[in-house]
This record gives structure tokens, sequence and C-alpha cells, in this order.
């Protein structure tokens, strides 16, 4: 251990996760760390730092040159959730780009194979973008791994302590903005405008916390952060994140103000819960983010009458009660938006949130699970208008598994009359019609009525943002499509698929930097998602570092299994790199899959035109129109297509379409 400086002894013991708000400043060498204000300062300037990466930060400095493992990490930084070792290397890797843009050799981050990390003081190399098994990057402990590399072996110094700051009242306004340059921009298509910053404030309820186990509602938790959503929805300017963004932090030791940074707020409303016999006691407190103040809180003593009537109860009052402090910040009150279509059924609810969940997913057995319980619920309640466009929502997600079109909008505008009929003003409803006319119906004009519609009842819903953007994007509307992207990610945050679709758009612009930084994002809240690691393969390849790009397709190959897309996607590469054998192999994988069960046309078609086998590519292309490939709605853009748009089949199928009045417009991989 030469050079260590100071006194090595064991990181101190820890009763649960990194709180950034109660660590107390720091200084590695010439660098001061200040967590709560998630902030490294040298020499009078100051970068900003992503949550994540500052708790880890702070748990290797902490450990004073000993070696922290990715368990521990895991368990203090990640609450203990399941995370991939992309989430861990990307943080490392963030942190080593800080050590030597910032740092200037003050500190480094050490890999032990088969061990961890450590901190220690020695020169950092300079970062680049991290890729799945990149010869350049030292971020797996596997000894034989690539990169796997011991450093020079020269332990950190101790963290130097200089104070700390209790909770709720921190010098968070004090701290200086700053941040880090993203890698280069590169002008892939064509340059365009940075979205206009969205106006209003942003606000965010996390799930109460229980105070203590003993009648534990969980229903309860997450219904009055829900209840809450809903109504705050309805107030004018103000942006409010998804429940199902929320629901990430529905843990009894979580942190309101690192939520508050992850979601990306100005605003955050927090609670407790605690049941004794018949009476229900909460709390609930408004946080601004900016210093950590609690501008308002509350306390509620109610007879636990029934879990709806109880919810109603304590958010009316709540509402009520920021209704002043709203006031001041967006000179209106909040005003419900007079949408209906929730239940009285408390099992039905139950249901219904279980089902959203499990729908995240991307598995065939998550899609059918969550089916399952949808019905379930509307057997209990059919008046359950909201459960009626869940189902018309997880069919339209049985699309991602290659579901064939005509299984999964029939029975989903079954589902949206249904719900329409019970609440007509119900813009979740809306919005899902739009997915049919557009993704199914190919009615451009009447799929963007329906989307703006559910955004006039609701500015909430992201759903409808989302379905906007993309087919604005497709029309060449760039500015306002890219501007109802962000919007789709400012409402839900959390959404790897929203993250991973928006970097996506994003590498079509040639927007490499902040195509990363989506993607990272996406990567970090679901690992294992193949949509991400598509859009990692061809941002990589976007960059020139071909065969790192390769093996991230071929890691999306396998998380997809027998979904086509991401084999397509493969094959396509392979083909470009001039491997056709093996392109030829991945076709025959397809083709052998489809004589057994439905795949998109699309996929097809992409295979044999990457293949120069054009016939048989508009032949696909035809029978992708006759079964409504959704895949379809980019026929004008996406890139495969490239050598046979002069083609007089593909232009026939061009007007059919109706894109042909369209302006050339962006592609997803």
């Amino acid at each position: 251990m030469n050079g260590l400086i100071g006194t090595l002894s064991p990181p101190r013991s820890r009763a649960g996760p990194v709180v950034l708000a109660q660590e107390p400043d720091f200084e590695l060498g010439e660098v001061v760390a200040r967590p709560s204000c998630l902030q490294l300062q040298r020499n009078g300037g100051s970068v900003t730092v992503e949550p994540r990466v500052m708790q880890v930060l702070v748990v290797l400095a902490q450990a004073r040159g000993l070696v922290v493992g990715r368990s521990e990490l895991i368990e203090l930084c990640w609450s203990g959730r399941v995370v991939g070792d992309s989430a861990i290397n990307r943080v490392v890797y963030r942190l080593r780009q800080l050590a030597a843009t910032l740092g200037n050799g003050s500190f480094e981050v050490e890999t032990v194979p088969r061990v961890g990390y450590r901190l220690s003081v020695a020169a950092a190399a300079s970062g680049r973008i991290a890729a799945p098994g990149d010869p350049e990057q030292v971020d797996d402990p596997v000894p034989n791994g690539p990169g796997a590399t011991l450093g020079p072996g020269i332990a950190s110094a101790p963290p130097t302590p200089i104070g700390r700051r209790r909770w709720l009242h921190l010098a968070l306004g004090a701290c200086t903005a700053g941040g880090l340059a993203g890698a280069g921009w590169w002008a892939w298509r064509r340059p365009a405008a940075t979205p206009a910053p969205i106006q209003g404030a942003t606000l965010a309820v996390l799930p109460f916390r229980p105070l203590t186990d003993d009648g534990r509602d969980k229903l309860l938790e997450i219904g009055m952060a829900d209840s809450l959503i809903a109504r705050l929805s309805g107030v004018p300017g103000l942006v409010v994140r998804s429940t199902a963004s929320a629901l990430r932090f529905a843990a009894a030791d979580q942190d309101p103000l690192l939520a508050a940074h992850e979601l990306d707020v100005d605003w955050i409303v927090d609670g407790s819960l605690q049941r004794s016999g018949d009476r229900l006691r909460a709390t609930a407190r408004l946080l601004r983010r900016t210093d950590g103040v609690a501008v308002w809180s509350g306390s509620f003593d109610e007879a636990f009458t029934g879990v709806f009537e109880l919810q109603d109860q304590i958010s009316r009052r709540v509402t009520l009660a920021l209704a002043p402090v709203l006031r001041n910040e967006l000179g209106s009150a909040p005003q419900r938006n007079g949408e209906t279509g929730g239940t009285r059924n408390a099992q039905a609810y139950q249901l219904y949130l279980a089902a959203m969940w499990r729908a995240q997913g991307q598995r065939p057995e998550d899609i059918a699970r969550a089916l399952r319980l949808l019905e379930e619920a509307l057997a209990l309640d059919p008046g359950y208008a909201l459960a009626w466009v869940g189902l018309a929502w997880t069919h339209r997600r049985s699309l991602w598994i290659d579901a064939q079109p005509s299984s999964v909008f029939a029975p989903a505008d079954a589902a949206l009359a249904h719900a329409l009929e019970l609440a007509p003003a119900l813009a979740n409803a809306r919005a899902e019609r739009g997915y049919g006319a557009y993704w199914y119906g190919y009615d451009w004009q009447g799929a963007e009525r329906e989307f703006r519609a559910a955004i006039t009842v609701n500015p909430n819903v992201a759903a409808a943002h989302f379905g906007l953007a993309q087919l604005l994007l497709t029309q060449d509307r760039i500015d306002e499509g890219m501007r109802h992207m962000r919007l789709t990610r400012e409402l839900d945050p959390m959404s790897p698929v929203f993250n991973a679709i928006e970097a996506s758009f994003l590498l079509d612009l040639g927007q490499l930097a902040e195509a990363e930084n989506r993607l990272q994002r996406a990567l970090d809240i679901a690992p294992r998602l193949w949509l991400s690691h598509v859009v990692q393969g061809m941002l990589l390849v976007a960059n020139g570092r071909f065969e790192v790009g390769l093996a991230a397709l071929r890691t999306a190959a396998d998380l997809g299994g027998d979904i086509s897309r991401p084999q397509a996607v493969l094959g396509v590469r392979l083909a470009a790199m001039g491997r056709h054998d093996e392109a030829r192999q991945t076709l025959a994988h397809v083709q052998a899959r489809a004589r057994t069960r439905f795949v998109p046309p699309t996929s097809l078609a992409a295979l044999h035109a990457a293949l120069g086998e054009a016939d048989a590519a508009l032949t696909e292309l035809e029978r992708a129109y006759s079964v409504r490939d959704t895949r379809l709605i980019y026929l004008k853009d996406d890139p495969h297509w490239r050598d046979l748009r002069n083609r007089p089949r593909f232009v026939a199928l061009m007007k059919k379409l109706g894109l042909d009045r369209f302006g050339r417009g962006l592609s997803p991989v």
C-alpha cells in the first residue's frame, strides 16, 4: 500500500442505503465533494453529479482505501435491487470521467479483479462511451475479462469531513450549478433545433411510507400517491410525474430528495402512514428540490372506513393544503380535470395496479399475466373504465413480442369502446384510440386528432405525448415532435422504453452525445431490455466501433429470445459488415420461426433488403401492408429501404399508406 495517506480503517457500518441529503462534505485531494448538493468542486469550478454516481463515490470514499465489492455497492447505492453489470459499469465509468476531467489526478477508481473497486490517488485515464466487451474499458472485475487490469496499487487518501447538514435543512441553494460536457456532436443526418424548455413547475408524488410493518397496507400506500397524482394532474402549468415512475421509489427507506433528483422535478410530495385498529394516521409534506426545505406539511387522523373513502378524504385535504403553495408558484390553484373511470372495489384496484406493473415487462409471460389480472379486475367491477383502458394498453404491449396486429387491435378497440361509454372524457382512452388509428389504421389525421384530444383533456398523459411525438417525427415535424418526446420523458422519466426510443430518434438526428445520455438512463433502469441494447449497438456503430456494436446487437438478440426485431437488426448489421453467410443464417432462423408463428413481415423484408434481395423484400413489405404491420409507419424514413425507394412497387406502397404527402422524417432503430 505504498502512498497511503492517512489511517486505513474499515468503512463505517450502515443501517441502510446512502442518503445523500445526510452526508457531510469531504475532500479528495484538491476536489471537494458535496453529496447534498450533488456537486464536485475544484479551484472554483464545479460539476453536477448524478445521484447514483455520487452515492457510489460516497461509499468508496468512506471505505478509506479498502476494496468495496459489487454486492455491497448494490446494497448501499441501489437499495439491494437487482441491477445488471452495465449499471455499475456506467457509474464507475462516469466516476473515471470525473476524475480525469475535474480531478486532474486527485483520485482514481481502480478495478480489483474478482473483488470490486477501490478509490485511490492516481492519474486517471480519459473516458469513452461505455460498451459491452470493449477492450478499452476496465469495468469488469472478472480476471480474464477484457481490460481487467489491476491499477498501480496506490491506495486512496481518506476523505476529510467538512461538515454535516441536517435533514431537510440543506444548503442546496448555495450550490453553484455546473455540468460536464458530453461527447462531441456529430451531424449524421441533419441538425435539429434544441427543443424549448418545458414551461411550468414539475412535481412527483412518492408512495407513502409505512411507519411500522404492523398493519401495513401496500394498496393504500400506492393508492394514496396515485390519488394525489390524479388530482394534481389537473393543475394548469404543473407537470406531474406518472404513477409508474413513482412506483420505483416504493421503499420504506426512500430518500425523497434523491428521488426528486432522479425524477428531475422541482417539487416532491412524500408521506407516511400508520394504522392502528380502525384509525389511520397520515402525514404528508411538500419539499422543494433546490434547498430541501419542506414548504408545507400536514398530518391527518381518519377513521379506517374503507380504502377509497379514506383515500379521497386525505387526498382532498392534502390537495387543499397544497393549493396556496401552488397558487404562489404557478398562479393557479389545483383543479380537477373532470376525468372519471375509477373503481370503488379495493380488490379490483389492487389487481389493476398489479397488472400495470406486470405489463411493464417485455416477456410473453408478463403480458399474459397482466391480461389475466385485468380480466379478473373487470369481472369484479365491469364499470372500471381505467381497467378497460389498461386491457387495451396491455394488448398493444404484446406487439413487442411479435403478436399479430389483428389479434391486438380488435380486442383493444372493443375494450376502448367499453371505456369511452363509461367515461367519455377519459384521456387515456383517447390516447389508446390514437394508437389504433396510427399503428393499425394508418389514419394519420385521425391519430393526431385523438392524441391532441387526450392532451387537451389531461396534458399529463405520457402515452398521448409519446404517440404524438412519433407521428410528428415521421412527418418531418421535427421540432414539435422532439418537444413532445421530451415531455413524454418528463412525465415518465423512469420508463426504459421512453428513454430508449428517445435515444433512437436522437441517434437518427445525429445528436450522439445526447442519445448516449438517454440510452445510459434506459440501461440503468432496465439493463436487460433488448430494445436498449439494439440502440446501444447502433450508437456504437455510428461512432465507428463496429465490432463492439455488433456485440451489443448480439446481446439484444439473446435477450429478445424469439422476438424477430432484434434478430433482424443483427442480421442487417452482419450483412453491412460483409458477413453474408451469418446474415443468411439469421434470415433462415427467422424464416423457420415464421412457419410456426406470426413474424412481422417487415423483419423479413429488412433482412432480404440487406442481402440485396429487392424483390423478396418488396413482397414482404406488400404482405406487411395486408396484415397491418405496425412497423410500416416508418416506411418513408427507415434506412433499411434506401435501395428500394425508387422502385415502382415501393412508390405504390407509399401512396397506399398516404406517406407520399410528407417530407422525410425520422425513424427509430
